[in-house]
């Protein structure tokens, strides 16, 4: 009996100890839920079809393993019950909460090893950052996006577990993370530099541990990197996105250009008051370390250093060496899991003052999501009125239906509704969160308009309206027309 015991102690793969810890775990997972859905109820009740929702909502089309995303089309279907996917909303994104708030406990846990309500408010900005809100928004993909960050914090529950058994879970759980939402792709890193330096400076393992414990990590990385790249991944080139790598002559080009465009986009994102916060966390998290370092205090200041700076360069990724990666809100909520190692750190480390600046930009991010879903709602209504105007006068102008479609092609945008024009004033991040469902120059500006309404309208962006005669004029829109084709201009 007591060799098996023995056996169990050395092989248990039980690293929450849920036996003795499952009041802990409920607990704290509904008390993260509770405050993420309250964050998003907002997001949840203005009902908008973002973006490829449109398409969703309106052909059925489903998460069909685009982007190499094989797992989310798969867990889609066990999700929605079919694979003919439908809006099931807001199930969808009420999972995500949950995957979330386990995330959040996870990451609490393998930090700071113990929890309680302070340290679970720290992990917030996981999904509260402005980042992953644009996460939220997607009535199908939300859970999937939430999973990918929820498997690149999983595997560090085992790191104290044999070396085989954290490389296995590693493994797995990277290449779940690859086939569901790649801009995860850094977090693994990001968990891996921190452990690898807190542990050297603050001599928790012995330095041979240590290299190890970070040889593996990386490695198990590579490994499944690899094997996604030569046996699931499916190249594509959609002009603003592809998966072209760059080469060994333009790597550090490609690289730094990356980089400063994501660090350009956060500078311009964040309002005055996030700044100031988000810097005074880093300032504080960086003396932190090196006033508690057991190393001397100068090699510690240059190791700190060091350390802030890989975990800033890896936020980002694999995306940093790609010819044309993600730029957009949705590609960048490693952001929101950065500043919660921070905050977590922070509040575990120091006493409760110093966390100050921390409950203050989770603060910030809780607010601003309910004036997100708000804007959403408010844009929703916009653009609707926007396009039956618009259809309403076509209507007019071609009452007769024919075989042969109308081509048309948009010029312009609709614009943002007052309310949402209003919120810009002091997060200009806002704009780049909501949509404008009409307007030229991209696929979904014309979806609800082309094929929502039953108006026989292609779009066709290659038409010139040079020749075209104005046929109709209004306050917000210009109409123009020649044979079956049409030029809307909008104002």
């Amino acid at each position: 009996m007591k060799i098996i015991e023995i056996i169990k102690e050395k092989f248990s793969t039980n690293p929450l100890e849920l036996n003795k810890n499952n009041k802990d775990l409920i607990s704290s997972v509904g008390f993260l839920f509770v405050i993420y859905f309250l964050a998003i109820f907002s997001i949840i009740r203005a009902n908008f079809n973002y973006i490829d929702d449109l398409r969703r909502c309106i052909d059925g089309y489903g998460l069909d393993g685009v982007f190499s995303r094989h797992i989310s089309k798969h867990l889609s279907h066990l999700l929605h019950a079919s694979n003919h996917i439908t809006d099931i909303s807001p199930l969808p994104q009420l999972v995500a909460c949950i995957i979330l708030a386990l995330t959040g406990f996870i990451l609490v846990k393998i930090i700071c090893n113990k929890t309680n309500k302070f340290l679970l408010i720290a992990s917030l900005p996981i999904g509260l950052s402005p980042y992953f809100l644009e996460c939220f928004s997607y009535k199908f993909d939300a859970p999937y996006m939430a999973l990918s960050i929820f498997v690149c914090v999983f595997p560090f529950l085992f790191m104290q577990k044999k070396w085989w058994l954290f490389s296995l879970v590693s493994i797995a759980s990277i290449l779940v993370m690859t086939m569901t939402y790649q801009a995860a792709s850094g977090i693994f890193i990001m968990l891996t530099i921190y452990f690898f330096f807190t542990n050297f400076l603050y001599k928790k393992n012995s330095i041979k541990d240590n290299f190890l414990f970070l040889s593996i990590s990386l490695v198990s990385f590579c490994i499944a990197i690899m094997v996604f790249r030569y046996f699931f991944m499916e190249p594509i080139d959609f002009g603003y996105v592809a998966t072209d790598v760059a080469n060994s002559e333009n790597i550090v080009a490609i690289f730094l250009q990356n980089l400063k465009k994501y660090f350009t986009n956060i500078f311009s994102d964040f309002n005055m008051t996030w700044k100031i916060l988000s810097f005074a966390i880093i300032i504080i998290f960086y003396i932190k370390t090196i006033v508690l370092s057991k190393i001397n205090k100068i090699l510690s200041a240059f190791l700190t250093t060091f350390f802030l700076g890989f975990l800033l360069l890896s936020i980002f990724g694999l995306y940093l060496f790609l010819l044309s990666p993600l730029f957009l809100p949705r590609a960048m909520y490693a952001v929101g899991v950065f500043m919660a190692i921070l905050c977590i750190d922070i509040g575990f480390s120091l006493k409760k003052i110093f966390s100050i600046p921390a409950i203050a930009l989770i603060w910030c991010f809780f607010v601003f999501s309910l004036a997100y879903g708000n804007a959403l709602a408010d844009q929703k209504r916009y653009n609707t009125f926007r396009t039956e105007l618009l259809l309403h006068d076509l209507s007019s102008l071609f009452p007769e239906k024919t075989d042969q479609p109308y081509s048309i092609k948009l010029i312009n945008k609709a614009g943002y509704s007052p309310v949402v024009e209003h919120t810009a004033a002091n997060h200009s991040v806002i704009k780049k969160l909501v949509p404008r469902n009409l307007g030229g120059g991209w696929p979904w500006g014309y979806y609800y308009l082309t094929r929502y309404h039953n108006f026989k309208l292609n779009r066709d962006e290659t038409i010139t309206d040079e020749d075209m005669s104005v046929i109709f004029d209004s306050y917000y829109h210009t109409i123009k027309n020649l044979d079956n084709k049409i030029v809307v201009i909008l104002k």
